[in-house]
């Protein structure tokens, strides 16, 4: 009763992991053999903790052996294929264990039970809400356990005569529980699951709610933690890992790969921290873009789009309280106001008015450089100046025409403050400087600059610890000596400020940038993480724009949608024949035809292996038990042989039967036919004598006895083999 009840309890677990998370482990799709070998290890386990001590570590142990003794003969390349084709069966095997020990734990204690019930019930009923994909014998398996559990409160409350143990009443239930559980999973399932809308809806907007109370309550500003998007320009001592999701992107544009995505913009650099104005207004933003456009249209004509590429970005927020509408330098500022209201622009950051929570939403409309482009630095270097008539067509493109702070005039005085703002001396040290004539010097272009300045920083070293500033750091100038003489490493936030530094000294409009970088990851959306938050500078070109640059070592400019191959190339690379993808397949179809067969001897030695281990088990047993045997008293002695004696009349067909006495056992046997039988049952009227009265055990009484067992022992051994064996493993 105690196995059946075990079985009922633990093996709905084992066989609920098998078919929740079979899949993680490997196991093929469809196959049977994970659940086969999940029922036999379940039965097993079952089976051995119904044993005694004895033998429960004998069945361990001869397992143990089987399965050391198998990996040994299988040899290295029977060993290699296994873990190559057939690793799943060990991970099914840890799984199913595990399983076990969760439904041992669960069959041990009832509120372990109630906690494993009353999680399965959620699940089950969240899977139903949220449309999961929960199979029907998942389905079935969590309806008995939960059937089951119901049944087992349901006789634990029950006041009732009669045995209180709850363990046969629940045995015998089981068969009727599982034909329900049957039936549920043999009912066909609509085609279409309910889709629960009102209970989603409910659930949604609760959980809004929540998330955008907690926001405020939690996040007052807009810094997010050691390492992510903040709104300070503070450099910190260390930066650790944090993989929260700020932000998920659809884009609309297929063609697009990765972009990144403005937060803030500082030019005021004190010697340790950057200073963002988010309090201006301003129109820089949309006037770079204006300004990229026209230079696009003018250099490429109606091959544009190898260098610039229109998108809508669809973004929904993942933060808590934040003023930061987070987008492509391009942006295409009056379009994206028509969907999104309330919006502006304050020294480069779009700013909402309205601070947005979890789960809010809003689309960008922008443009995508392509940094792949071989075109891009050749444009970069030879842009002409942007005509008023230019300026006016693209301003039409953009909704901003006739609106004052976008005039051709507002343009050209835009572009003199740039070098106003953002190309001033930082009062650098002469070591520095050095630094900066050797980078400048032998280049015929802001470009070549500013290539060769990038290649400079990023053969320092890249290290989120490397301390926080020394107290003798007080300007840029001494930050930079600390940076590329001292520490000589740090971060993006280091490597992107000495960028701005030593540009500005070179003479070149550069400005510091904080944002975030997001690429389209297996699924074709973006999603961004606060990991992903990062600083880089950005270099003014003359009737272009801004434009992106990577001084931080292991990082690089997203290159939009890659570089362009001529009509050659294109053609060589289908032509070229694939000598490696044919030397591969040969080599596939060579190790097919000559990979060996399995060897019959990989199972016959390890059985021979059982086969010993027992014997030698056996003779243990024996040696052991005969040890124990003579330390005993001659009372000990007479009652072990008396038990013996009455086993082995069992295995020869006489049993003692229930409510049977000892004189009745003794007379039945006397009445049968079998005469060598009666002839040993000398010693049940004396043990009957033993049980009722004083008499003592003597050295003399035990002679008849180990004579009678000696005999009966004889007698099972001539008999079936079946009751040889049964003797060789109770002995």
């Amino acid at each position: 009763m105690s196995v059946l009840y075990d079985i009922i309890n633990i093996l709905p677990f084992s066989l609920l992991a098998v078919i929740l998370f079979g899949s993680y482990t490997g196991m093929p799709v469809g196959s049977a053999a994970g659940f086969v070998i999940c029922l036999a290890l379940s039965l097993l386990i079952i089976s051995l903790r119904g044993m005694k001590r004895q033998n429960r570590l004998r069945g361990i142990g001869i397992a143990a052996v089987f399965v050391i003794v198998l990996t040994i003969a299988a040899g290295e390349e029977n060993r290699q294929l296994f873990i190559k084709e057939y690793l799943w069966v060990l991970h099914i095997i840890f799984l199913s264990a595990a399983a076990l020990i969760a439904g041992i734990l669960a069959a041990r204690n009832i509120w372990i039970r109630r906690a494993v019930s009353a999680a399965l019930l959620i699940y089950a009923a969240a899977g139903t809400a949220l449309s999961w994909e929960i199979s029907k014998e998942a389905f079935a398996l969590i309806c008995f356990i939960i059937l089951v559990r119901i049944a087992e409160e349901i006789q634990r409350g029950w006041i009732k005569s009669g045995s209180p143990d709850i363990k046969p009443h629940i045995t015998g239930i089981a068969p009727m529980l599982l034909a329900v559980c049957l039936a549920v999973y043999l009912v066909p399932a609509p085609a279409e699951p309910y889709d629960w809308q009102f209970a989603k809806d409910i659930y949604n907007g609760a959980s809004s709610f929540i998330s955008r109370i907690y926001g405020y309550i939690t996040h007052l500003s807009d810094d997010y933690g050691s390492i992510g998007f903040s709104d300070s320009g503070a450099f910190l001592a260390g930066l650790k890992d944090n993989d929260e999701e700020v932000l998920l992107i659809e884009v609309g544009n297929p063609a697009v790969k990765d972009v990144r995505l403005i937060g803030c913009i500082g030019c005021d650099f004190t010697g340790r921290e950057w200073v963002f104005d988010t309090d201006t207004q301003s129109n820089y933003r949309m006037t770079d873009t204006a300004e990229t456009v026209c230079a696009v249209r003018e250099y490429a004509g109606a091959a544009q789009s190898g260098l610039l590429q229109n998108t809508n970005m669809y973004f929904e927020n993942c933060m808590y309280n934040t003023k930061y509408i987070f987008s492509p330098a391009k942006i295409r500022l009056e379009k994206t106001k028509e969907k999104l209201a309330g919006i502006s622009e304050r020294n480069g950051s779009i700013i909402s008015e309205q601070r947005l929570g979890y789960n809010d939403s809003y689309l960008i409309s922008c443009y995508v450089m392509n940094y792949g482009s071989p075109e891009l630095p050749e444009m970069l270097k030879n842009a002409e100046p942007i005509t008023e008539a230019a300026w006016e067509q693209t301003a039409k493109a953009e909704n901003s025409l006739g609106k004052d702070e976008y005039t051709y005039e507002n343009y050209l005085d835009y572009r003199a403050a740039i070098y106003e703002k953002y190309c001033r001396p930082r009062g650098l040290s002469e070591r520095a400087k050095e630094v900066t004539d050797g980078i400048n010097s032998g280049s015929d272009s802001r470009y070549e600059t500013a290539k060769k300045l990038e290649a400079y920083l990023k053969k320092l070293e890249y290290s989120t610890d490397s301390g926080a500033l020394p107290d003798n750091v007080t300007d840029a100038g001494s930050f930079l000596d600390h940076f590329l003489f001292t520490a000589k490493k740090g971060w993006c936030m280091h490597f992107a400020t000495a960028f701005v530094l030593m540009a500005n000294e070179m003479g070149i409009p550069c400005r510091y940038v904080q944002g975030y970088t997001a690429k389209r990851d297996v699924s074709g959306d973006m999603i961004v993480k606060q990991s992903n938050a990062h600083a880089w500078p950005e270099v003014y070109f003359d009737n272009v724009g801004w434009v992106a640059f990577e001084p931080t070592p292991g990082f690089f400019v997203p290159v939009g949608w890659g570089r362009y191959e001529s009509s050659a190339d294109t053609d060589s690379e289908e032509t070229e024949p694939d000598t490696d993808a044919d030397t591969d397949e040969e080599s596939e179809l060579s190790e097919e035809s000559t990979q060996p067969g399995i060897d019959p001897m990989i199972f016959i030695i390890p059985t021979a292996a059982v086969a010993a281990a027992l014997l030698i088990f056996w003779i243990a047993a024996r040696f052991g038990s005969r040890r124990r045997y003579e330390r005993m008293t001659p009372q000990e002695k007479f009652t072990y042989l008396t038990r013996q004696n009455f086993r082995l009349l069992g295995l020869l067909g006489f049993p003692l039967e229930d409510g049977e006495t000892l004189s009745e056992y003794h007379d039945r046997i006397m009445r049968s036919e079998s005469a060598d039988i009666k002839e040993q049952t000398g010693f049940i009227p004396l043990y009957e004598t033993v049980l009722y009265s004083d008499r003592e055990i003597t050295v003399g009484d035990i002679a008849p006895a180990e004579a009678a067992h000696n005999a009966l022992r004889g007698s099972v051994k001539k008999s079936s083999l079946k009751y040889r064996m049964l003797l060789m493993i109770r002995e």
